[in-house]
């Protein structure tokens, strides 16, 4: 578990200074607007969505350790090759590349987890994930920023490479023969394989909840993610507010999900992620009272806020995975985490332009206004339809109880 945790750590930091010199490349050295940053949006999103199901079905066919080290190595290979496009089309085509096999080393790391951790300290294993996560979400912005300003956008990207081939080299480490446990039943089509995952889905009702729960969170979250910078300077903070805001945000993320491995592991997992989303949802709606003018807070006041913002999220993300693992077993686990994945993408792709509409028709604090009281009636929802679900039987793991 240690080497896959350690693997993430290059893996995901990469990812980050990838978007930053991507943003520094399109904006500023080849001056290009709006349109080609939502280019650059989709050309990472959309693969998640059109390959999934083929992804899903190639990681419960696969020995996942050779998987995760070849898509390391595919990503180097397809990072690098950024510095030779000449252009926005052909710089596109090779993100979505990048994106591809992104989209491959996601689900396949969710289905790892469970073939390493012991099944009761799943909490404690994604916590530990989404930890790094959150840390490389603020280190690798802030040490992007620091590179594009001594190194030009291309040479990043090889930055980039190096740390993708980093990640590649430690998860040689990971155990050989490293694949689900396979059930006695031919080996059919890819649709027929992926029609199998979406019927187990739909079998599990927690399961089918928290996709659907977290794929709606996403689509509202995505109302305001991006808009706090405008929120910082509607309130009238200083512009060094948004940097302390992002990093107060991660800083949240990661010590909520520190405490949900620590604490969380005996808690109901839905339970735990709608807690996540009252408290967070009715701290966002606070926000964009505060942007619209009807509450006034101060600059340190507003940080607390998105401190607690930053652990609620983590009540969220951590407890989803957990539901995934428990209530799938682990044939199944690529097709169903990336069912997630692409359901995620997709509510990515659609909550940024009607965030921007909101913004535009009711001003920057509607979003968050929108979205923070939605997040908090979805979490309320999620409480009723606990009672509705009952227990369901656990899928026991027989790899982890060895």
């Amino acid at each position: 578990m240690r080497r896959l945790l350690a693997a993430q750590v290059p893996a995901d930091l990469a990812d980050w200074l990838d978007l930053v010199a991507l943003g520094t490349l399109l904006a500023f050295h080849w001056q290009l607007g709006p349109t080609a940053l939502a280019g650059l949006t989709l050309a990472i999103a959309l693969p998640y969505v059109m390959f999934g199901p083929l992804i899903g079905v190639l990681i419960d066919r696969s020995d996942l350790r050779l998987l995760l080290i070849a898509s390391c190595g595919l990503r180097a290979v397809a990072t690098a090759a950024f510095v030779v496009a000449p252009d926005l089309p052909i710089l596109l085509v090779l993100v979505a590349l990048k994106s591809t096999v992104d989209a491959l080393f996601t689900p396949a790391k969710q289905a790892t987890i469970p073939l390493l951790a012991p099944a009761d300290r799943l909490m404690a294993a994604n916590g530990l994930s989404h930890t790094i996560n959150q840390v490389t979400k603020v280190a690798g912005p802030a040490l992007g920023g620091v590179l594009v300003a001594i190194l030009e956008p291309k040479q990043v990207f090889l930055v980039n490479a190096g740390l993708s081939v980093i990640a590649a080299l430690v998860l040689f480490g990971l155990p050989r023969g490293l694949r689900p446990p396979t059930v006695d039943s031919p080996r059919r089509g890819v649709l027929a394989e992926f029609m199998e995952g979406l019927r187990h889905i739909r079998n599990r009702p927690l399961l089918a909840t928290a996709i659907v729960a977290m794929a709606i969170g996403f689509m509202v979250t995505f109302l305001y993610d991006g808009l706090i910078a405008l929120l910082v300077k509607e309130i009238g903070y200083s512009s060094s507010m948004f940097g302390a805001a992002i990093a107060v945000l991660g800083a949240g993320g990661v010590f909520g999900a520190l405490l949900l491995g620590q604490f969380g592991e005996q808690r109901d997992p839905l339970l735990l992620m709608a807690a996540g989303g009252i408290v967070g949802g009715l701290l966002v709606a606070l926000i964009g009272h505060v942007g619209g003018g009807s509450i006034t807070m101060s600059p340190l006041v507003f940080l607390a806020a998105l401190f607690a913002i930053g652990i609620a999220s983590a009540g969220l993300f951590v407890p989803y995975r957990t539901i995934l693992q428990r209530e799938t077993p682990p044939n199944l686990l690529g097709r169903v985490t990336a069912v997630g994945e692409a359901a995620i993408a997709i509510a990515t792709l659609v909550g940024p332009p009607l965030g921007a509409i909101l913004a535009n028709m009711g001003g920057i604090s509607a979003p968050f206004l929108l979205g923070g009281y939605l997040i908090a009636l979805l979490a309320l929802a999620l409480i009723f339809l606990r009672r509705r679900i009952g227990t369901a039987k656990v899928i026991e793991n027989p790899e982890s109880s060895k």
